[in-house]
């Protein structure tokens, strides 16, 4: 078995490859980077969050995703903003139901990442196949290392860090927050090849 296939099927991080994948729990979903045309489905999924869930998104109290921060995501084409949506498929239908975006730092060899799923998607398998997409095209631009923050409280993010191999480290900087890394593997970057 190759080294793409066997970390594919260890199921700690669900890549995704060239089109629709389904993930643990059954659902179909399309992982693909934000477009223009999503712009206002951007914005009804953050309004859709509940408070808990769009305070642990954006490390506060967010209500509204402000158009300057649409703008900056969809301007980020061939910058080192990457944005994703993943989108629920179902017959001709499509919804988005997560959210993500990974920032890379070629000099330093990583890439940043934050997401959200909408809450009655979470425990779902949407967050970890967002996170392996995340994974290979961060290894496809030669980033060794994946690291976000998350607040204290945010259980379910560090359950899901836990699950793909991430490890939680001390932030240095705010005591709210944990820095959670996972470093890239040759898995990563073999299926990213």
């Amino acid at each position: 078995m190759s080294d793409a296939l066997a970390c594919y099927t260890e199921g700690r991080l669900r890549p995704s490859p060239a089109g629709p994948i389904r993930v643990g729990s059954g659902l179909l979903l399309d992982i693909r980077p934000l477009t223009a045309a999503d712009a206002e489905a951007l914005r009804s999924h953050v309004r859709a969050l509940s408070t808990r869930s769009r305070h642990n998104r954006y490390l506060g109290g967010v209500n509204e995703l402000p158009s300057t921060e649409v703008a900056r995501l969809l301007g980020g084409v061939g910058g080192t903003v990457f944005p994703l949506v993943a989108d629920m498929l179902d017959g001709d239908r499509r919804a988005m139901v997560g959210e993500a975006v990974y920032a890379i730092d070629r000099a330093a060899g990583t890439a940043e990442f934050a997401l959200s799923v909408r809450d009655e998607w979470q425990g779902r398998g949407v967050g970890t196949a967002l996170l392996g997409a995340i994974a290979v095209r961060a290894a496809r631009t030669g980033a060794a290392l994946l690291h976000g923050e998350t607040l204290r409280g945010n259980d379910a993010m560090l359950a899901l860090a836990a699950r793909v191999g991430a490890v939680e480290v001390r932030h240095r900087g705010d005591p709210r927050l944990i820095r959670i890394e996972r470093m890239l593997t040759a898995c990563d970057i073999a299926i990213a090849a």
